[in-house]
């Protein structure tokens, strides 16, 4: 027989030792348990944030697409060129997967197809917005109206000058003259790096010069909110001198408009509706860089050289057939200088660096010393170097001929 005081004992004891035994941590190993739930329960609200993050970020873009999308039909082909066809074979599409072929599909020419894509690798090599894309010259309104709920791209990108996506940078003007600014200047009133370089092209496009506030507000990276903001302390006049001679030369007798269609118009006939020699040349090379026609009056006024008060005064003289395709063909332009004159093709013997050329070598080339002048005016705005062949390209001194003759002898160090 045992003794039940000592089973009874005995047994809480051993179930007490066992349960130590079994389930007893030390301080070290508690803390070493504590410190895994938190670096557990860490890495799960990590996990957590980056995926909603992500999510959010996913959506509103696709909110964008599915928008445009759902607008639209679903089964169309490109199987015609005809300007009803074309208009029934469009679907949805983001312009930035666009080839030259693509292009000519929707119903532009082969060299307005060019300017497009060349437009696409100024404002950065991609379209952010429908906007953007409105901005290219060669896209009419009416064109733009007919291709704008196919396109998947939002109406306006998320940012312009500076990251809107985190409080507004507020920039302290001084007055300045843009023509003094370089391209870090241009950066330092809050444009991107990309769009600075865009200014300095576009000063190059216009003659090396901003003559007015007028010509400067027409650049297309910059918009009417950003023109508004820096108007006051731009010191140019809202006119060139130019402009204003013309005006004064115009105020003493009554310009008689008759309707007349611009592309049949040539440098003397813009000359005799009030604009001057230089004017006239540069409406002639605008109309060339479409293709030789303007298709509507909307491509007409986005020419840097007429100003928004021009264009209102002979807007209802202007007749031009609606709904047409051109045909490109050259204009006819009166070249009274050598200069004026294109590129001569001429034999290359061997490869070149392009940054190594001096004035005379791009002469030697065939260029002219017009074209010259440019072309090393355009590389002094991007630092003193061309980085590669497709940065040389973009000069519009160049024609796309000139370059693919020259193309296979480019070397770049």
């Amino acid at each position: 027989m045992f003794d039940k005081d000592i089973i009874f004992t005995s047994f809480p004891t051993k179930m007490k030792y066992l349960k130590k035994s079994t389930f007893y941590l030390n301080k070290s190993q508690r803390f070493g348990l504590y410190l895994l739930f938190v670096l557990i329960l860490l890495f799960e609200i990590f996990q957590h944030i980056s995926v909603e993050k992500e999510t959010y970020q996913l959506s509103e873009a696709d909110k964008a697409l599915l928008a445009n999308y759902q607008k639209t039909p679903k089964n169309y082909t490109f199987n015609s060129t005809s300007n009803k066809q074309v208009k029934d074979s469009i679907k949805p599409f983001n312009p930035n997967e666009l080839s030259l072929e693509d292009c000519m599909n929707l119903g532009f020419s082969e060299r307005q197809a060019e300017v497009i894509l060349k437009y696409k690798g100024i404002v950065g090599g991609e379209f952010t917005s429908k906007e953007q894309l409105k901005k290219c010259y060669v896209i009419d309104e009416g064109k733009y109206n007919e291709l704008a709920p196919f396109v998947l791209l939002p109406e306006q990108s998320k940012s312009s000058f500076i990251d809107y996506s985190s409080p507004k940078t507020k920039i302290v003007y001084k007055n300045f003259n843009p023509n003094d600014l370089p391209q870090q200047g241009w950066e330092k009133l809050g444009f991107s790096p990309k769009q600075a370089e865009i200014i300095m092209k576009y000063k190059q496009i216009v003659g090396g010069k901003f003559t007015s506030k007028e010509q400067l507000r027409k650049c297309f990276v910059i918009d009417d909110a950003k023109y508004a903001e820096m108007k006051t302390y731009i010191l140019l006049p809202e006119k060139s001198k130019e402009d204003e001679k013309n005006e004064k030369k115009q105020s003493g007798k009554k310009i008689q408009y008759v309707k007349f269609n611009p592309n049949s118009y040539s440098e003397n006939d813009w000359q005799k509706i009030g604009f001057s020699s230089k004017q006239a040349a540069s409406i002639m090379k605008y109309k060339n860089i479409l293709g030789g026609q303007f298709k509507s009056k909307e491509q007409l006024k986005k020419c840097y050289m007429i100003s928004d008060e021009k264009y209102a005064e002979m807007e209802s003289y202007i007749d031009l057939p609606e709904n047409v395709i051109y045909k490109a063909e050259q204009p006819k332009v009166e070249q009274s200088k050598s200069e004026d004159k294109v590129a001569e093709k001429i034999e290359i013997k061997g490869k070149f660096n392009p940054n190594n050329l001096s004035h005379e070598d791009w002469i030697k080339l065939g260029f002219t010393e017009k074209q010259v002048n440019t072309i090393l005016n355009f590389k002094r705005s991007l630092g003193g170097s061309f980085k590669d062949a497709k940065t040389l390209k973009r000069c519009y001194a160049i024609s796309e001929e000139k370059f693919m003759e020259i193309e296979p002898y480019l070397v770049f160090e």
